[in-house]
C-alpha cells in the first residue's frame, strides 16, 4: 500500500531595506540566510535601492528632492546583493517610477524589475506571501539591532550571524591582479575614519597615523574607499571588486561606517575606533571574534549616536563654547567634534602592535625565544 506524501506549499517571503550600505552587509545578508536555513526551499523577495537618498539641489538652486531610485554610490544596493545566493528575486525600489518589464535599473548585464511605492503597498496586501518583513527598523544607540531583525522576521532571536559579501569569481580574479605587488604589511586605513563628522577620528590624528605606520612597519597604508578605487586595465573596478581588494589585507582601521563592515565582510581584521555606543550596537568585535579589536572612546554615560552637541563631559565649558558646532556633519573643532577624537595615535598603535607585530618585533621574539 502506497502512502501519499504530504506536500507543503513553499513559503513566499517579501523583504525590503533600501538603508545603507553598511546595512546590506551587517543586517540583510543573516536574515535572509537563517530564512533560507529554516526554510530551505522559500522563494524570497528582496527590494532594495540602487544608490543612495537622492537629496541634490537642482540647477535653480532648489532642492531636487528625487528620493530614492537613480543609481548613485557604484549602485550598492542591487550591485551588493544580485550576488546573495539566498535572494530568489531581487527589485529594485523607486520612490515614484514603476517597471515590471526591467527596463530602468540595470546592473552588471541584468535587469531587474522596479518598484514604485503604490506597488508596494499593493504587493504587501495581494496576500501572495506568507510573511512581509521590512529590515528599516529605527534604532537607538542602545540596541542590539540583530536580535530586533531576527524577531521581526519571525526568526529566533539568537539566530547565528552571517556577516559576510558574496563575490563573483570576476570580483576575486581582479582583487587578486590588482593586489598582487602591493607589499606586506597591508594595513588599509577604510576611508570615513578621516571624514570631518563627528562619527569620524581627527583628520590630523589620522595624517600622525600614517606617518607613525609607516615609521613602524616600513611601508605606508593602503587607502579603501570609493575615493580611492584603483584601476584595472584602465577602468575603476566596481564596488565588489574594491571591496574584495580587502580579502588580502592585514589589518583594517575605521570608525562605525559601510567601509568598516565591507572590510569585515571580506575577511580582514579589524581595529574600530569606538564610541557613544555599546559594542552590542555594531562592533564587529562583539559580532565576530577575537581577530577583531575595539578601542572606546571616553564614552558618557548617556549614549548618543555621534550627532549631537547636547551634553558632552568630555569637552570643558571653554571648549564646548568655541566648538563652533552646527550639525553632526559639520561639527566644528576636529580635535574635540566628539569623544571618538580623543583616541590618540599612542593607543592605536599600541593595539596594532598587538595584532600585527613589526619584522623588528618578530625578529627579537625569535631571537629572545
Amino acid at each position: 500500500m502506497s502512502v501519499k506524501k504530504e506536500v507543503r506549499p513553499r513559503k513566499r517571503f517579501l523583504l525590503r531595506h533600501v538603508g545603507n550600505m553598511g546595512d546590506l552587509v551587517i543586517l540583510a545578508p543573516p536574515v535572509l540566510a537563517n530564512l533560507k536555513q529554516l526554510y530551505p526551499d522559500a522563494h524570497i523577495t528582496f527590494v532594495t535601492a540602487w544608490g543612495y537618498k537622492d537629496n541634490g539641489r537642482c540647477r535653480a538652486g532648489r532642492n531636487s528632492n528625487q528620493g530614492w531610485g537613480r543609481r548613485s554610490m557604484g549602485g550598492h544596493g542591487i550591485h551588493l546583493m544580485m550576488t546573495n545566493p539566498h535572494i530568489d528575486q531581487l527589485v529594485h525600489w523607486h520612490d515614484t517610477k514603476l517597471s515590471l518589464t526591467n527596463n530602468i535599473c540595470r546592473e552588471d548585464g541584468q535587469t531587474f524589475p522596479t518598484w514604485n511605492s503604490a506597488y508596494w503597498e499593493q504587493e504587501k496586501k495581494s496576500g501572495k506571501y506568507d510573511r512581509v518583513i521590512e529590515l528599516d527598523i529605527g534604532l537607538t544607540a542602545e540596541d542590539n539591532p540583530l536580535p530586533a531583525l531576527f524577531t521581526a522576521a519571525g526568526l529566533p532571536p539568537d539566530s547565528p550571524m552571517a556577516y559576510r559579501l558574496y563575490f563573483s569569481e570576476r570580483d576575486r580574479e581582479v582583487a587578486a591582479a590588482v593586489m598582487a605587488a602591493a607589499p606586506r604589511p597591508r594595513l588599509f586605513f577604510l576611508e570615513t575614519v578621516a571624514g570631518l563628522t563627528t562619527r569620524s577620528w581627527d583628520p590630523d590624528k589620522v595624517k600622525q597615523l600614517e606617518v607613525a605606520v609607516e615609521k613602524y612597519y616600513g611601508v605606508p597604508p593602503l587607502w579603501f574607499g570609493a575615493a580611492h578605487t584603483p584601476l584595472y586595465r584602465g577602468r575603476p573596478l566596481t564596488l565588489r571588486e574594491n571591496i574584495a581588494l580587502l580579502e588580502h589585507g592585514d589589518v583594517g582601521i575605521g570608525v562605525l561606517s559601510g567601509p568598516l563592515h565591507f572590510a569585515v565582510a571580506a575577511g580582514l581584521p579589524t581595529l574600530t575606533l569606538y564610541c557613544d555606543h555599546t559594542i552590542e550596537r555594531a562592533a564587529p568585535a562583539y559580532f565576530c571574534g577575537t581577530q577583531h579589536r575595539t578601542l572606546l572612546g571616553p564614552s558618557p554615560d548617556t549614549l548618543q549616536l555621534h550627532k549631537y552637541l547636547d551634553n558632552v563631559p568630555h569637552l570643558t565649558p571653554r571648549e564646548l563654547f568655541v566648538q563652533n558646532f552646527i550639525s553632526w556633519q559639520k561639527p566644528g573643532r576636529q580635535a574635540t567634534k566628539s569623544c571618538l577624537a580623543a583616541i590618540t595615535v599612542d593607543e592605536v598603535m599600541r593595539v596594532l602592535a598587538d595584532m600585527l607585530p613589526s619584522a623588528h618585533t618578530r625578529i627579537a621574539e625569535l631571537i629572545s625565544g
